[in-house]
């Protein structure tokens, strides 16, 4: 699909006045995009070129607020509002269209699709006619876009014999009105700064820690959506976190670091301050210990994985394959066919075995509340409109379907609703056993293993870097950010200096045991979109933990001067 995002004012430092949503209705930029999206659909063809045989606008009408300390100390404290409109044009029809479909010099990087875009800028003015300019030219150029590829691609094709198996660029979807209420573009709680420095404090009294940040994001209001099919969406737009970081060197000169980040849609859904300070005191003091602790011997077998390295792990190795992506199509050199695109790893596996026997994995949007606490991944509809299905993604260990957007993959015609940010991925994932035990029962019978398989000692993981926190080291898997070697006796001993070897989605087949405790991990998806994980801690029959390589650091010459 040939996409324009015009960013329509960047977000500005000076804290503006609350506003009042409007009703969704009635506003002149609702006006604008109906009155033009039909105008398009009747006018907009060039001579001799097809016609658009779909169109589709979104408003993002958002309020944004960062706040960044450190040893108690504000660094930052932006404030303002923002407007990005996206216009999607499509030309063919729904079997062959012009996306997926990447050559040498289309713009947009040679991508046309959700991702590709330009931007210009224009005021915030809920101003009817400036609108619908701003839509006119969007439309205009992104119909160009889809003309010229929508040109090369039949090229392209006309070399390649007719799949047999071919599915449709785009599928056929029964249109949804859902308008609901969209959030005030206004700045909340602004005791959130004297909060952040409170917070960001506690480093200063931990002079061994070599830098530290704490920061608080907020966004929140409202995402207007209309398309030529008949969808019409007013949904609210809303994602808080905080960002707790620290550095610190060990004694032989190795880069330490722990961090936390807490994601809700709304600031008012995080732990109170107390609560945020004393884990930031921890984490503080943990990694303080780590600067003494021993580097950890590398070691292949079983393993526990707790709490939020349970989630992570979950995220980063086994829900990338249960996404429906397709690649974009390759023009290939001298305008032929290229070879076929990749295709998402588990589209062949359906039916077959992926977890443990006693495993289920449900993807549950509708899910509101968990353990007493709101849930962020909730959603109602996705990107295009369409209504969040729930699905069961894995029961009794096997395969059953995969999230699905709205373009096809052979066997997966239909959209599930799961198009977020401009590509399908999850919301509420919940992984649990049909057989689960207490956590202290867990931990039991991962000592029984070790002494089983006559092992001196095992490794308990309970926290993992996500992938954007991953501090200096070698390749391979997941960063372990928080793990202790266990003796059989049950003694407890922080290491360091660890990160998984890759992990396959084959070690996820022999999981031995779960908790029926549950953690509850939230992180940011693309955009705005959360995305909440909820997982057991589970023992591992084999996985390979291994050194961190890295160049390391002479400490400093001179000593910090906390330290006095």
């Amino acid at each position: 699909m040939a996409t324009l995002k015009v960013t329509l004012a960047a977000i500005g430092v000076a804290l503006f006045a609350a506003g009042v949503a409007p009703d969704a209705q009635d506003t002149p930029m609702m006006s604008a995009m109906a009155d033009e999206l039909a105008r398009s659909m009747k006018e907009l063809r060039m001579k001799d070129q097809p016609a658009p045989y779909y169109v589709e606008y979104e408003v993002w009408d958002r309020a944004q607020t960062r706040v960044t300390a450190r040893l108690g100390a504000l660094t930052e404290d932006l404030t303002g509002k923002s407007r990005t409109l996206r216009v999607g044009v499509r030309v063919g029809d729904y079997d062959f269209d012009s996306s997926l479909f990447n050559a040498p010099g289309l713009s947009g990087g040679g991508v046309v699709e959700l991702s590709a875009d330009g931007s210009i800028s224009a005021p915030l003015d809920d101003d009817y006619d400036t609108m619908r300019r701003q839509i006119w030219l969007a439309t205009d150029a992104a119909y160009k876009r889809a003309v010229s590829t929508f040109a090369r691609k039949k090229a392209a094709f006309q070399n390649r014999a007719a799949a047999k198996d071919a599915v449709p660029d785009f599928s056929k979807e029964p249109p949804l009105q859902s308008i609901g209420s969209g959030l005030p573009l206004q700045f909340v709680n602004r005791d959130w700064p004297e909060r952040v420095r409170q917070i960001s404090a506690v480093f200063s009294n931990t002079p061994l820690i070599e830098s530290s940040e704490v920061s608080v994001a907020d966004t929140r209001g409202t995402r207007y959506y209309l398309n030529s099919e008949g969808f019409k969406v007013v949904a609210p737009l809303q994602i808080a976190s905080i960002r707790v970081v620290a550095d610190a060197r060990a004694e032989d000169g190795s880069a330490l670091r722990d961090t936390f980040t807490l994601v809700e849609k709304n600031l008012s859904d995080l732990p109170p301050v107390s609560e945020i300070v004393a884990r930031t005191r921890e984490m503080a003091q943990r990694l303080t210990r780590l600067r003494t602790a021993p580097v950890a011997e590398e070691y292949a077998g079983p393993i526990l994985v707790e709490g939020q390295a349970s989630a992570e792990l979950f995220t980063q190795v086994m829900l990338p394959p249960m996404l429906a992506r397709r690649s974009p199509e390759s023009a290939g050199r001298g305008g032929r066919g290229g070879a076929p695109p990749p295709v998402t790893p588990f589209l062949r596996r359906v039916g077959l075995r992926v977890l443990a026997e006693p495993f289920s994995v449900i993807e549950s949007p509708s899910l509101r509340e968990f353990g007493g606490r709101p849930v962020p991944g909730s959603y109602t509809v996705d990107d295009y409109g369409i209504r969040a299905k729930e699905v069961t993604l894995v029961e009794k260990g096997r395969l059953v379907t995969l999230l699905t957007g709205r373009t096809p993959l052979k066997g997966f015609l239909q959209s599930s609703g799961h198009t977020r940010g401009g590509d399908v991925q999850p919301s509420v994932v919940q992984i649990q056993s049909s057989e689960p035990v207490p956590a202290a029962e867990v931990r039991t019978k991962y000592l029984d293993l070790l002494k089983k398989q006559d092992r001196q000692f095992g490794y308990i993981i309970r926290s993992l870097a996500s992938p954007g926190e991953v501090p200096a080291g070698g390749g391979g898997g997941p960063v372990i950010l928080d793990a202790v070697r266990i003796t059989l006796d049950g003694k407890e001993e922080p290491v360091r200096g660890l990160r998984l070897a890759t992990v396959a989605t084959t070690a996820f087949r022999d999981l031995l045991d779960a908790s029926r405790e549950r953690t509850m991990y939230s992180f940011r998806g693309t955009n705005v979109d959360p995305i909440t994980v909820i997982a057991p801690n589970i023992i591992f029959e084999e996985l390979e933990i291994q050194n961190t390589r890295e160049i390391t650091q002479k400490p400093p010459i001179v000593k910090s001067p906390l330290t006095d």
